[in-house]
């Protein structure tokens, strides 16, 4: 390979000339600090290893991907990009502008990863250009510093979601890391932000608006302008949380007490205004004059992610967005393909995003429902290897698995919604407490045997968390590292997902009985035990549930062939009893869908249901074939119900 070099410089014709000659001679060097650079960026950053190669690979070149948008402009700084893209004939020289949503959206994965030192960077990034009034920017170009950039141009104060998905990030910062001064240099410009957020409130319902601060998402067409997206609400419910909890660190007791009542207002009247019983979804927004926006869209996705949601309106709303009218094979389209509005190359009205496909994934997740969330995921992750190899592209057509045109084909929020979902959704992990709680709540897909998740950074500590499962028992084993002395106690919470017919009759941590607590969301129940670790070197904890562990049915994700349409099955819901095992589906009239089940308990014929002999299966695991009727080419859904024998000894 010939190398190219161009450079340019504000320093005149010399200064270029000799940034030339030293980065053509230094090419050599800068290949091995650049792999050692990346190498060092895996060994430190959390790391993951699953029965799915495919995904394993895909997690390790997203944290590339995001650390590649870590860029420094030396008039500006450094911060967080959006992504990466050639200017084409486009007037727009290139793509790689700050982005203040893109970058706070990407820094929930990062700070998720463990890439502190990014994180840290995107949010003094936008600290540094965060309004005199509180606003937050949307875009800062490269040339931000040679031209009137924030007085003379629109393109920095063009959004609203911006600053509240701002204050949501610095506040997951926090709570990850428990990095003190950083909060307190923070802490002005994230009560600025909120109030700002707040005061947009102009006719006191509770509900903050994009009316004369910015769009929220949309940002042209039939469903713009919004006067209150729910989207908006999601972020706002978040941000009043997020506040209530630095508040009190920050010994500010009022304004923690008003974060809260605020939050609480905001969900009420989010309710009552989105929710669309007699179609069982959150309408997109209002409209002025006052009317509801009654679109089938993934926004409600976002509220769902930060658990604000009614728990049993969560449960429809998630049958909306795994439905085939809004997942395709390659992702989440923004509006379901039954809306009169729908165009499969419209920007905003039918395109998919992987942004919008890990939103799903993770709200999936959050509500018991990782059916949905890993068929997400997957789509997500999957998308590393068509086109630009090793990066997840910014949007694609609804109707077919083929990039746009004017998509970045390394687009750095793409790339961080296959993290997000990796670590917040199949692994469940969150922190609190200032690092000095670790939720590690897994949920994973009925034929994995293992999974572990290394070297998760949170406060002071680091955790290697595995899981390994049998027919009679489910193992977790938790090994924690402190350095130093702990912020708080470290505490880990263990709460894996069990299918809802699972029984199990003990828990033991190290050998010693616990009573574990039981609840029950989506179609799932949750066993937790919550570990108190002593400071130390080396902590090692083995956490055992044992019992009959349930029945469950995974779809082995395939990849769509690039151009193809949407033919993928699409598992909503799943659950078993001592009589049969439920699946809620939708899939292509006319075709078959082969699914593996893992069950103790033999599964007999059914309507719609065949037992496949499988000389490869081992002996939990069973192949079902699933059968559509309907319409030819259209997606129908179906109810299945199969007779489970009885238990096997």
């Amino acid at each position: 390979m010939i190398p190219i070099v161009i450079t340019g410089s504000v320093e005149g014709r010399a200064a270029a000339k000799a940034a030339y000659d030293r980065i053509l001679a230094s090419i050599p060097d800068l290949y091995a600090k650049t792999a050692d650079h990346y190498a060092r960026l895996d060994r430190s950053t959390v790391g993951i290893s699953t029965p799915e190669p495919r995904l394993d690979e895909a997690f390790r070149w997203a944290k590339v991907g995001i650390d590649k948008g870590v860029a420094t402009n030396p008039l500006l700084g450094t911060g967080l990009i959006a992504g990466f893209r050639t200017a084409g004939d486009s007037e727009r020289p290139g793509y790689a502008w700050y982005f203040g949503r893109d970058s706070a959206w990407t820094t929930l994965a990062s700070t998720a990863a463990g890439a502190f030192d990014t994180t840290k960077a995107a949010l003094e990034f936008l600290r540094k250009f965060q309004r005199d009034d509180g606003k937050i920017p949307h875009e800062i170009s490269q040339s931000a510093a040679l031209i009137p950039w924030f007085t003379n141009f629109g393109y920095p104060w063009a959004s609203a979601d911006a600053t509240p998905l701002y204050v949501i990030a610095n506040a997951e910062y926090w709570r990850a890391t428990a990095d003190r001064p950083f909060l307190d240099a923070a802490w002005a410009s994230i009560l600025k932000a909120y109030k700002f957020s707040g005061a947009t409130d102009s006719d006191g319902n509770a509900l903050i608006e994009n009316t004369n601060v910015g769009h929220g998402w949309v940002e042209g067409g039939a469903l713009y302008p919004a006067h209150e997206e729910m989207y908006m609400q999601g972020l706002w419910i978040a941000a009043s949380r997020a506040v209530a909890d630095l508040a009190a660190v920050m010994g500010d007791s009022a304004t923690a007490a008003t974060a809260k009542q605020a939050a609480e207002r905001t969900r009420e009247s989010m309710e009552r205004t989105y929710w669309l019983d007699r179609r069982g979804f959150y309408a997109f927004a209002t409209a002025q004059p006052k009317r509801i926006v009654e679109e089938d869209t993934v926004l409600p996705a976002v509220p769902l992610w930060f658990g604000t949601v009614d728990a049993e309106r969560a449960q429809q709303e998630i049958d909306h967005l795994g439905a085939g009218a809004m997942q395709t094979d390659w992702g989440a389209r923004i509006l379901s393909n039954r809306s009169a509005l729908y165009d499969p190359l419209s920007y905003h009205y039918g395109s998919v995003w992987p942004l919008f496909t890990g939103w799903s994934a993770v709200a999936a997740y959050r509500y018991g429902r990782p059916h949905v969330g890993y068929t997400a995921l997957m789509s997500n992750a999957l998308l590393t290897y068509p086109e630009a190899l090793g990066y997840v592209t910014e949007l694609l057509s609804g109707d077919y698995a083929t990039a746009f045109g004017r998509s970045s084909h390394h687009q750095i929020w793409s790339e961080a919604m296959v993290v997000a979902p990796v670590l917040k959704g199949l692994f469940g992990l969150d922190a609190d407490e200032a690092g000095g709680t670790l939720r590690f709540a897994p949920a994973l897909p009925a034929t994995w045997d293992r999974a572990e998740v290394t070297n998760v950074a949170m406060g002071s500590t680091s955790y290697d968390l595995s899981l390994r499962r049998t027919r009679t028992a489910t193992t977790v084993r938790v090994a924690a590292r402190t350095s130093g002395t702990a912020a708080h106690p470290h505490r880990v919470l263990i709460a894996p997902a069990f299918p809802l017919d699972a029984r199990i009759r003990a828990v033991t941590v190290n050998g010693t009985s616990r009573k574990p607590e039981v609840t029950r969301i989506g179609d799932r129940q949750q066993v937790a035990v919550t570990l108190d670790l002593a400071s130390g070197s080396a902590d090692v904890v083995d956490v055992v549930f044992q019992g009959d562990q349930g029945t469950d049915v995974e779809f082995y994700p395939v990849p769509p062939t690039p151009g193809s349409s949407n033919a993928g099955l699409r598992i909503l819901r799943v659950g078993a009893d001592d009589a049969a095992l439920r699946i809620v589906a939708e899939g292509l009239a006319g075709r078959t869908y082969l699914v593996r089940a893992r069950s103790a308990r033999p599964i007999a014929d059914a309507s719609g249901v065949a037992v496949i002999p499988d000389p490869a299966a081992t002996a939990d695991v069973q192949v079902l074939r699933l059968s559509f009727e309907g319409p030819a080419g259209e997606y129908v859904r179906r109810d299945f119900s199969a007779p489970l024998r009885r238990r096997l000894p």
